[in-house]
């Protein structure tokens, strides 16, 4: 499936970084047809059966007043423009002297354009419908008056399309630019690329009531809920030094707000759910600094016996049991630096997935200084065919090993930036990985398997910098039975410009 918002990536390096915003802001400028009456919203339209058209006033937000044409002979008043439904408009507009002009308001909940009178007694200006879900989508300032035509023309209501936070003003009929308020449209975050497009496709809370969480308590209460809900995350919430962990239901989308949204030493999970979106969000397990189980006493299933955080299981994203359609995008994920904190067990994976789950996207994330990026199955008997992940354009800095480890299906991974790693793409254990246009920098091994349990990839196209002397894994075709051209990176060379740019919190389109 193609995706029109997130990831028109092109050969070239130009990518343009975005925001997750507010509501948007569209203009509409309206206008009479020529001729003799005089059409506008905002302010007065012209007059005159003669045809000579009035100098509209320019309203402004606080609604100065147009200055009507001259009146003409068959200048009878006619019907004003209707309050259209808008977001507060300019305060009223006031018509100019004279038989043709009547008082244009701007109406309440999208920016209405009302229609002035001309000559003949010209047909009111319809109202601007609201912009689409736009709570409190504020009117147009600067509604521009129209020019002399024949009666007031319809006002184009059009609703703005919807942004984050917000949705925009619709246009009155030639009423000015209308800004969009706070609250109101859901955030949206788009489309995946790769396998969470199949299985009936990934939405998440699509549709559901929308909250804002700042504490951890109610992002629990939320994400466990059997509700539907997109829960927009602000700020940092963390559950103190014995850490969290929170269990999300189908059918949710959590999203961070702006680029400072964190969970510190709160760990997700997925167990036996379903559609269910992550997006632009900061996570870590750093801060939990008690490592004990839940019974208060400190165990340690490691192999070294050293220390190991059993919140979640060490992990920041854990997927397991029957989930399916999952989508992890432009998030953020670390833990300490490897070459500080060297106990390679005290956290676990970044992004661990096991059992039978599948029909998995992870895009655009960052994920660094950490020890283990990520397993696809929990050990070389953990295979299951239909858990199939997309990885793509992702940014792996300073995460030494599992990039990732994939184990019992076929699995595709493009265009992801690798630096400062160790040993990076082990696939194991009867898997198919298209492994495509990625770009390894210095390092171990790059793309291996092990002879215990080995896997095979269909290699096209990597740049693999400097590498360790090893065979790759044995040769196979991968099964990618979705489109994804629009959003490839076909120049290989330009991947470690164009990820790190656009990978990441804070740069959803």
């Amino acid at each position: 499936m193609a995706h029109p918002r997130l990831f028109r990536v092109t050969a070239a390096i130009a990518l343009l970084a975005a925001s997750c915003g507010g509501g948007g802001d569209e203009t509409g400028n309206g206008g009479g047809a020529g001729g003799g009456a005089g059409t506008g919203s905002g302010a007065a339209g012209s007059t005159g059966a003669a045809g000579t058209t009035g100098g509209g006033g320019t309203t402004g937000a606080a609604g100065t007043t147009g200055v009507a044409g001259t009146t003409g002979a068959a200048g009878a008043t006619g019907a004003a423009g209707t309050t259209g439904a808008a977001g507060g408009g300019g305060t009223s507009d006031v018509a100019g002297s004279g038989a043709g002009g009547a008082t244009g308001r701007g109406g309440m909940g999208g920016a209405a354009g009302s229609g002035v009178a001309g000559a003949a007694g010209g047909t009111a200006g319809m109202a601007g419908h609201g912009g689409a879900g736009g709570a409190a989508g504020r009117g147009g300032t600067t509604g521009t008056a129209g020019g002399s035509g024949t009666g007031g023309t319809t006002g184009s209501g059009g609703g703005g399309s919807s942004g984050r936070g917000g949705a925009a003003a619709g246009m009155g009929g030639g009423a000015g630019s209308g800004t969009g308020g706070t609250g109101g449209a859901p955030p949206d975050p788009g489309q995946p690329i790769g396998f969470a497009t199949l299985n009936g496709g990934t939405t998440g809370g699509k549709g559901a009531q929308v909250v804002t969480v700042s504490t951890y308590a109610d992002l629990k209460m939320y994400a466990e809920s059997s509700t539907a809900y997109t829960i927009r995350v602000q700020g940092t919430i963390s559950n103190g030094a014995n850490g969290g962990k929170v269990s999300i239901k189908s059918n949710k989308t959590i999203v961070g707000v702006g680029s400072t949204a964190l969970l510190n030493g709160v760990g997700l999970e997925i167990a036996n759910n379903n559609n269910v979106i992550i997006q632009n969000l900061r996570l870590t397990m750093t801060g939990v600094t008690t490592r004990v189980d839940t019974a208060g006493v400190y165990t340690s299933s490691d192999d070294e016996g050293l220390p190991a955080i059993l919140v979640n299981g060490g992990d920041a994203i854990s997927i397991s049991g029957t989930s399916k359609n999952i989508w992890i995008d432009h998030c953020e994920l670390y833990n300490e630096d490897p070459s500080v904190q060297t106990n390679h067990d005290l956290y676990d994976g970044l992004i661990d997935v096991k059992g039978q789950t599948g029909f998995i996207t992870i895009s655009w994330c960052y994920l660094h200084d950490h020890h283990k990026g990520g397993l696809v199955g929990a050990s070389d008997t953990d295979l299951y065919a239909d858990r199939k992940i997309t990885f793509h354009h992702n940014y792996y800095n300073k995460v030494l090993l599992r990039i990732p480890m994939y184990r019992g299906a076929v699995g595709h991974f493009f265009n992801n930036y690798i630096v400062g790693a160790q040993d990076a793409s082990e696939i194991r254990a009867g898997t198919c990985v298209r492994v495509e246009k990625n770009y390894y920098e210095a390092l171990h091994y790059s793309i291996y398997t092990p002879s215990d349990a080995a896997g095979s990839t269909e290699r096209i196209d990597n740049v693999e910098v400097s590498r360790t002397s090893r065979a790759y894994p044995a040769n196979c075709t991968a099964d990618i039975p979705y489109s994804y051209s629009s959003a490839l990176t076909a120049t290989t060379n330009d991947v470690k410009t164009v990820v790190p740019q656009m990978a990441g919190v804070g740069k959803v389109m």
